[in-house]
């Protein structure tokens, strides 16, 4: 279980900071904060099946990416992503993005961004291109369904072909 301010990097240079946990809002929520560095690692399209999502630019430039929508947030800005909406974000900027982020309900999404970034390093994946992301992420993925899934069948069979061939890779 996450605690407040706990940090989470992930091989592109991106840290995930908890705020506030979901233990102190009792469920209700999760709130966070994404530092993303310029050209970061955007996360695959996707959707959280019983939460909205919802970001604040702090600093920067953020695009959201919903149901093919996309809007550049900037400094100041917010947008609410519906449950089961398919989204993504990415900052195609030059320079780092500070954005807040909540997820209602919680569920096990902090837990989610601390798996991930446990996984790649204890995998040892330093550098953001590096193709065993995909593979892990998967496998992750997989493992937190009811927080979020791959929204299109184009993302999900080739996630779970790679989460399983993870797996099988572990087990071997």
């Amino acid at each position: 279980m996450a605690t407040a301010d706990q940090r989470f990097g992930m091989p592109d240079g991106s840290v995930y900071i908890v705020r506030r946990p979901a233990a102190e809002t009792g469920g209700e929520a999760v709130e966070m904060e994404f530092v993303l560095p310029a050209r970061c690692v955007a996360p695959p399209p996707h959707v959280h099946p019983s939460q909205t999502e919802e970001y604040e630019v702090l600093e920067g430039t953020l695009d959201v990416i919903v149901d093919g929508h996309r809007t550049t947030l900037r400094e100041g800005e917010r947008a609410t992503v519906p449950v089961a909406a398919l989204h993504t974000f990415a900052n195609r900027s030059g320079r780092t993005v500070r954005v807040r982020n909540w997820h209602r309900p919680a569920l096990r999404f902090e837990d989610y961004i601390e798996r991930t970034s446990t996984t790649l390093r204890e995998a040892g994946v330093r550098r953001r291109r590096d193709p065993r992301i995909a593979l892990h992420v998967s496998m992750v993925m997989f493992e937190f369904a009811e927080t979020l899934a791959p929204g299109r069948r184009r993302e999900r069979v080739p996630m779970r072909v790679l989460a399983l061939l993870g797996r099988r890779l572990r087990a071997g």
